[in-house]
């Protein structure tokens, strides 16, 4: 029997049905699953449409980085924060969580994992969405028991007021559009680079790295009740997943080809993690 899901006809808005083969509302807009398991819910006029986002290789040296467990730490930590703040509002209602900008699903599915090995956790829907068709194949194949859908946080398809969290990692925000989902009491998690993230990877390739500016921030409409600060070193096993990581930061695309060869050529390579993650 086809089911009502937390996502929105992008067309007109309704509540999209799901069934093993595709979401359709009732107004007869009907969006296939894909043999992954994800859905295109990003309308052909979306502002540079196309192939919107991260491409297949970006994507692929991302999975690649954060499988190796480099940011492990700072995924439980947030995995800590969503328990600690949802399995005390347990209802007979499954607990709806939403990654805006969900990547590949290294998050998402950790966090899924992370809840249900809980003993008080409850019914769990979870949704993910990214603007790269590439991200979110790849998210699908992490876990069929998401929600993945193809869409833009500026456009979010998912019915108001009906998620209890919203999980922003280093991903675009649209605080309008978060307000909107969000039930009256629901909590927004942001995440975003300290002033010290990967400063020695920035010292590598720049003489003097300019400061990261202050990110995270968000403003009307939300309360910021915490803020964290998840700080450590990596050590990099393999010069591979030094430029995994330099492949997927904004650096790369002001690293010239020299800079590459001299980066193949180290080892051992450590650098610092500093995350700051707020909750509203």
């Amino acid at each position: 029997m086809p089911k009502p899901s937390l996502f929105k006809c992008p067309v007109c808005s309704r509540v999209l049905f799901e069934d093993k083969t595709r979401y359709y509302c009732q107004r007869g807009h009907s969006f296939d699953i894909a043999r992954e398991g994800y859905v295109n819910l990003l309308l052909p006029n979306h502002i540079g449409s196309g192939n919107p986002g991260d491409d297949k290789q970006m994507i692929q040296t991302r999975r690649d980085f954060l499988n190796q467990g480099y940011y492990q730490e700072f995924s439980d930590q947030v995995n800590r924060i969503v328990s600690q703040i949802l399995l005390c509002r347990r209802s007979d209602q499954p607990i709806a969580i939403l990654d805006a900008g969900c990547g590949e699903g290294y998050y998402t599915c950790r966090l899924k994992k992370h809840l249900e090995s809980l003993p008080t956790a409850g019914p769990l829907d979870i949704y993910g969405v990214d603007v790269s068709k590439e991200a979110v194949r790849f998210a699908s194949k992490r876990s069929r028991e998401i929600h993945f859908a193809v869409a833009s946080v500026y456009h979010l398809p998912v019915l108001e007021n009906s998620m209890d969290c919203i999980i922003s990692l280093f991903a675009p925000r649209d605080e309008e559009s978060f307000r909107t989902v969000l039930r009256p009491k629901g909590t927004l998690i942001v995440a975003a680079p300290g002033e010290n993230h990967l400063y020695s990877l920035r010292k590598a390739l720049y003489d003097t790295p300019a400061p990261i500016g202050e990110r995270g921030t968000v403003q009307d409409g939300f309360t910021l009740v915490d803020e964290i600060n998840v700080a450590y070193n990596i050590h990099l096993k393999a010069n591979q997943d030094l430029l995994n990581l330099l492949m997927m930061t904004p650096y790369s695309r002001h690293t010239n080809a020299e800079e590459i060869e001299r980066l193949k050529t180290v080892k051992g390579f450590v650098t610092e993690v500093d995350i700051r993650i707020r909750v509203y």
